[in-house]
């Protein structure tokens, strides 16, 4: 009997640019090839971009980040990817004086004259602590590496020719490397891109709030095209610096405000408040700490404002205020900030959605922790029409397997995101030799969506572990803090199959939970309060603990090991099957499952232990078939005989010609519930 088996496939990209086929053709253009930074200061390149000619729906820079040839650096260190705009602007230096004569004073005089080239930021990344990536543990190695996606569409009449691209490194030791892919793909925007304009960008330091305001955000004037329809101002802002009396910048929210022409007109707060769900787990460093608009290994928070209230053709004014807050200590707060604003023109779409991202299941990095998957697919569009979205129906499904529909019905304004959670897929007769899952947006309001050609995705995935065992056996030991501690087992549904909620353990104990459990897909979920997993090394003070699957015949055998040090959750899906095969269906044919109530299974073994012959009593409220099997340490089927038709019975089971050891007693109704009982031959 096959009792655990985990399948590990291929990958590809999460965006596939075969997706984009016909009018949405895919001109792809590297810059920096696995470029190593291994020291402060910027790494420059030239690109060979389109010549505009094109007009292209959407363009994507693909930031993959990695470890340089000698090692990853131990530290979280800022990056950002530039373009370098030639401003039209010139300006000079002094290269060398000569001096011709003394009396009169004549100098010669050489001078350097060059154009002025204003940096503008396309992405940011603080790397992450790379010390596990440099030492080989914890299941990285120098190859780790991560990607992170960049909507760069409205740079696009800027990244044409030979433009420079500059990868700036504010780091040292061993350092990172840096590779750029981007993405142009063919087709009309949502709006057109008319103009787009910096308002600050670089580093200043937080000494007192009036220096902050008056020598860095200060108002700024822009002009706004006269056709000038729409306006969105984008904002990427990160703190760094803490040592002093109030842990800022880094370790600080503090918000921030747009006026625009002296109204307000929004605000954000400079704050991520998940870093202890970063993908790139765990790090050698504090890299569950919540910081100032980034994680370590994490993207800048790009914050998007929607400006409608602008004077078109005319001058404008955009003022940025920070909070007001006073500090003392030895190291000043600071702030790296990038906003610029974009004018548009009128919308180019009525009903236009795009598929942005397919979550789970997925190979992606970004996604790790929620895949491997086999419940619910998970997908992310995006409006790109002017109405908002408030239906829209998907098909989907696997490779080899049949196809799924889904219906969605929500309100999704124009450029606003969501996540999608569609209905369970069909697994039967999955092809695991090509194991991908697509998904296609067949209409959106009723209605053919305007442009299809960002309309579908395709993902490779890794099939789950699959279980095939009498039932689970789950271990989980606290840790100091018990209270911070939960846990639960789910079915695909949603359905409370086992919980233990917080603050119902105690510290330092071993919960072992038998469940049992029928064909289907499951999550198991450990929660941690405090967000530092059960074990890590900046909090000695917790202890340590363990979360573990065992082999319910042979305890001291583990089949599953979790990482203590996993921040703020685990998130495990797998797979119960008693025919070596995921089960499943779209349940979207009717829109539920019938859920049929099962009898309890009672039984009861004695004597126990016993020397090979014992009675079960087995039992329930109404008459069905059931089938006893006993297995012996090894997980081999040694018994076995089934009883037709009865509420209640007593067996005999003669055992005799058995060694002495630990058995396994297994009852399985015909309605469908399962009870499993351990017990001793002792001679």
């Amino acid at each position: 009997m096959r009792i655990y088996t985990s399948l590990l496939l291929l990958s590809i990209l999460c965006l596939s640019i075969s997706s984009y086929a016909g009018p949405g053709d895919t001109t792809t253009v590297f810059v920096h090839n696995a470029v190593d930074m291994t020291w402060n200061g910027n790494y420059d390149q030239e690109g060979v971009f389109p010549d505009g000619s094109t007009t292209y729906r959407k363009v994507v820079m693909t930031y993959t980040l990695g470890c340089a040839s000698g090692g990853c650096s131990d530290w979280d260190y800022t990056t950002n990817i530039w373009f370098r705009r030639p401003t039209g602007s010139f300006d000079s230096t002094v290269t060398n004086l000569d001096t011709i004569s003394t009396v009169p004073l004549v100098v010669d005089t050489t001078w350097n004259v060059y154009e002025v080239v204003e940096n503008m930021e396309l992405g940011r990344v603080i790397t992450p602590y790379g010390t596990y990536m440099d030492n080989g543990t914890n299941g990285f190695n120098n190859s780790w590496s991560h990607r992170y996606a960049f909507d760069v569409t409205d740079y696009v009449h800027l990244l044409k020719d030979t433009c420079d691209i500059r990868a700036r490194y504010s780091g040292w030791s061993s350092g990172f490397s840096v590779t750029l892919r981007f993405d142009f793909i063919e087709g009309t925007p949502p709006r057109d891109i008319l103009s787009i304009h910096n308002l600050y960008k670089g580093s200043k330091g937080y000494a007192t709030f009036s220096d902050f305001e008056a020598t860095y955000f200060t108002p700024k004037t822009v002009t706004a095209p006269a056709n000038a329809v729409g306006s969105r101002i984008f904002s990427t802002i990160t703190g760094h610096g803490f040592d002093n009396n109030v842990n800022c910048a880094e370790f600080c929210p503090r918000q921030y405000t747009i006026n625009t022409n002296g109204t307000v007109l929004d605000n954000a707060m400079i704050w991520k408040d998940d870093c202890g769900e970063n993908p790139i787990y765990p790090q050698g460093g504090t890299w569950i700490y919540n910081r100032a608009g980034w994680c370590p290994g994490s993207k800048g928070d790009i914050h998007e404002f929607e400006w409608s209230t602008f004077n078109a053709g005319a001058s404008n004014v955009i003022d940025f205020d920070m909070q007001n807050y006073t500090w003392s200590g030895t190291q000043a707060p600071s702030y790296i900030v990038d906003a610029h604003v974009v004018f548009y023109g009128s919308n180019n779409f009525t009903n236009d959605v795009s598929l942005e991202d397919v979550i789970a299941p997925s190979k992606h990095e970004e996604h790790l922790r929620k895949n491997p998957f086999c419940g619910n697919p998970v997908i992310k569009i995006k409006n790109f029409g002017s109405a908002p979205i408030t239906t829209l129906v998907v098909e989907y499904g696997l490779n080899g397997a049949s196809t799924c529909s889904h219906t969605w019905t929500g309100n999704l304004p124009f450029l606003e995101t969501t996540e999608i959670e569609l209905p369970t897929l069909e697994w039967q007769g999955i092809d695991t030799n090509d194991p991908t899952f697509s998904a296609t947006i067949i209409s959106v309001n009723g209605v053919a969506d305007e442009f299809p050609h960002d309309n579908s995705l395709q993902t490779a995935y890794d099939v789950p572990d699959i279980y095939t065992l009498p039932f689970l056996l789950l271990s989980v030991q606290t840790n100091n803090y018990a209270n911070e501690t939960s846990y639960s087992v789910k079915d695909k549904d949603g359905n409370v199959i086992l919980e233990r909620a917080q603050g119902s353990m105690t510290p330092n104990t071993v919960y072992r939970d038998s469940i049992f459990l029928s064909d289907g897909c499951y999550n198991l979920t450990v929660n941690d309060g405090g967000g530092d997993g059960l074990g890590w090394w900046a909090n000695t003070a917790q202890g340590g603990g363990h979360v573990r699957i065992l082999n319910p015949a042979l305890t001291f055998i583990i089949l599953k090991t979790f990482n203590v040090d996993f921040g703020s959750s685990i998130n495990y899906n797998f797979v119960w099957t008693s025919t070596d095969s995921i089960q499943s269906a779209c349940s979207i044919i009717t829109g539920q499952e019938v859920i049929t109530t099962v009898p309890d299974l009672m039984h009861q073994l004695y004597p126990n232990p016993n020397t090979g012959i014992c009675n079960v009593e087995i039992g329930s409220q109404e008459a069905q078939d059931y089938t006893c099997r006993v297995y012996n340490i090894m997980g081999n089927l040694i018994h076995q005989q089934v009883v037709k038709n009865t509420t209640q019975t007593t067996l005999e089971l003669n055992l005799e010609d058995q060694p002495s050891g630990v058995y396994l007693f297994e009852v399985e109704g015909s309605l469908g519930t399962k009870r499993v009982e351990k017990f001793i031959i002792a001679r």
